[in-house]
């Protein structure tokens, strides 16, 4: 058996110890080099590791570890399978790959229906789409259309844009298209429909978005209108998490759903797209059925999955924007007049990707930086920015401990009368939600001065010296509380934010719930009750994800080296702002992150081309 080779004790040990055990079951010391490659890189997030890449492996090694028994190349069983590409994979993330984008070309492929005369009928299609859309301006809601009307027959249907682009609204309307023309689609007469988001959170804005719609469109539709009874059919209340739906088993760490018991959802539509990893979205895609229909939603310019790899960005890359084929430009010229700007692509996905790009919120700085930042415009970013209090998008330097804590002052001080309405004696509970509402602290980090433990600590120093309570104590009166682990018993999951607050039974924490006709409900547990929690008055970019708020002050560490700032990262904290956001940062850490894009190593993106 070979020696060791040295490895960096910087490197995480969880790497370092599959790396040893790799070399002392295998013998191989150019094995156990290319398992610590593969952990590493799946521990930033890669599906695999690139020969090229590795600075502990040459290109030249390839061919030995094509000659080793361990490594394969995808046709059997093995521990590492190694592509033609020089990507390294565990067998676990090529089954996720190879099977993930063997479904989504399969149902890209899928017969579009049994029957579909009706659905190509182009004169029932138009009529239809007219009527879910009104009197809109038709410029304005082309691709919209465009997306109601081509995911009528597809089995596979994905939409994307930006903040203020109208995805949920849109997805209301295609499911009623589906709804409508089920037979077409190849569906029963009743479809049955299950919505899903990664996180709790995500779930119960994406049902709070449907409620809103479904009673928005109501109000717009004529009364004799077909689509008023489908409104009912779809299903906002029963939103849950993607694990929840798949029938996630905790001790075995397995999907109770699978190609062998599959789903019964005869559409299956999934928001927040970003946020599912690779081994997530494999598991989703076995589960369906063939006949179901599978819709996705998301903004690829935010942050990738936490796990290994990027699928919503690779679905979305495989396909030129809005490009169709020649099939869907026929379907679409006898729909929507006048027709969209669309390019023709061969690619599988082509028609099955539709990115909105017409914002509905009024113009400002705030969504011009976020079109900069999906660009990679740094100079158009740069020029959104201001740095007076009344700008939408705000610079405020902060470049240590000091200017640290004068943007939290100031950031105090503007938001007083909030804080103020929150630690009042008497708060309703749904008050006290609704103002945590308005104002968030999103870090890029979670430890250290500049992360969101140390300024939740100087927020609650900040905020008991003006208000008058114990900055030591775990519990008091407006607290907000962070839920960091899903607890189903409780219906409480990872990303619900609750205020603690005293009423005439003492002290509980206080959450939205979904109820059954769309509204929201108040439900209250004792401290003791919760599962794993924080302090909320700032939380990470990442656990953001799915929310939104008006105003927002964005912490980044004031090191343009740090390894955490990325395009995707600033973008997925400025999207959660609807009115404001302010920047705590140096301008060098700013720009960096404005030009550093993450980059995930995987083959989905080729596989779907």
């Amino acid at each position: 058996m070979s020696a060791p080779f040295d490895i960096d004790e910087q490197e995480r040990p969880i790497d370092r110890a599959f790396a040893r055990w790799v070399r002392r079951h295998s013998g191989s010391e150019l094995l156990e080099r290319a398992a610590l490659a593969i952990s590493r890189a799946e521990g930033q997030g890669h599906a695999c590791a690139a020969l090229a890449e590795e600075s502990s492996l040459a290109p030249q090694d390839g061919d030995a570890l094509r000659h080793n028994p361990w490594v394969g190349d995808g046709s059997a069983v093995t521990p590492f399978v190694l592509d033609r590409s020089g990507h390294l994979y565990t067998w676990r993330n090529w089954q996720h790959e190879s099977l993930l984008g063997a479904g989504l070309r399969a149902r890209a492929a899928a017969p579009a229906a049994r029957d579909e005369k009706p659905a190509r009928d182009t004169q029932v299609l138009a009529a239809d789409i007219a009527e879910l859309f009104g009197g809109e301006d038709v410029r304005a809601t082309r691709w919209q259309r465009a997306a109601a009307a081509l995911a009528v027959g597809s089995k596979l249907f994905v939409l994307t844009g930006g903040p203020g682009t109208g995805k949920t609204a849109t997805a209301l309307r295609l499911l009623l298209m589906l709804l409508r023309h089920a037979h077409a689609c190849g569906l029963p007469a009743r479809p049955s429909l299950a919505l899903a988001a990664p996180t709790g959170k995500a779930a119960q804005r994406l049902a709070q978005s449907l409620a809103s719609g479904k009673r928005r469109l109501s109000a717009a539709l004529p009364a004799n209108s077909a689509f008023r009874a489908l409104l009912d059919a779809v299903p906002h209340a029963e939103a849950g998490t993607l694990h929840r739906l798949l029938g996630y088993q905790v001790a075995q760490n397995v999907f109770a759903r699978s190609e062998r018991d599959p789903l019964a959802a005869d559409i299956v539509l999934v928001d927040e797209a970003s946020m599912v990893d690779l081994a997530l979205m494999r598991a989703l895609v076995t589960a369906l059925r063939p006949d179901a229909v599978l819709i996705l939603l998301g903004d690829p310019g935010q942050l990738a999955a936490v796990e290994a790899g990027s699928v919503l960005r690779d679905v979305v890359a495989s396909v030129a924007q809005n490009a169709v084929r020649a099939a869907h430009v026929r379907r679409l010229r006898g729909i929507i007049d006048p027709l969209p700007p669309v390019a023709e692509d061969a690619a599988p996905l082509a028609g099955q990707v539709i990115t909105l790009t017409h914002v509905w919120r009024a113009g400002s700085a705030l969504q011009g930086a976020l079109e900069a930042l999906r660009d990679g415009d740094r100079a158009g970013f740069e020029a959104q920015l201001g740095t007076n209090a009344g700008d939408s998008v705000r610079l405020r330097q902060c470049e240590n401990t000091a200017s640290l804590r004068a943007c939290a002052a100031d950031w105090l001080e503007k938001h007083s009368a909030i804080h103020a309405a929150l630690f009042a004696d008497g708060a309703l509970p749904s008050q006290a939600l609704a103002h945590l509402r308005k104002l968030q602290v999103l870090c890029a980090l979670r430890d250290g001065a500049f992360g969101a433990r140390g300024i939740n600590a100087l927020l609650q120093r900040e905020l008991a010296a003006r208000h008058g309570f114990d900055a030591d104590q775990a519990w008091y009166h407006g607290r907000p509380v962070l839920i960091s682990r899903n607890d189903y018993a409780h219906d409480l999951f990872n990303g619900d934010i609750g205020v603690a607050l005293h009423g005439p039974d003492g002290m509980r924490v206080w959450f939205e719930v979904q109820q059954r006709d769309g509204s929201l409900g108040m439900r209250s547990f004792s401290p003791r009750a919760l599962p794993e929690h924080e302090t909320a008055w700032a939380i990470t970019i990442h656990r953001s994800q799915g929310s939104e708020y008006e105003d927002v002050a964005v912490v980044l560490p004031p090191d343009a080296a740090h390894r955490i700032l990325s395009r995707e990262l600033l973008y997925t904290a400025v999207s959660r702002a609807t009115r404001s956001v302010e920047l705590w940062s140096t301008s060098a850490a700013l720009a960096a992150a404005v030009g550093r894009p993450v980059r995930r190593i995987g083959g989905l993106l080729e596989r779907l081309r």
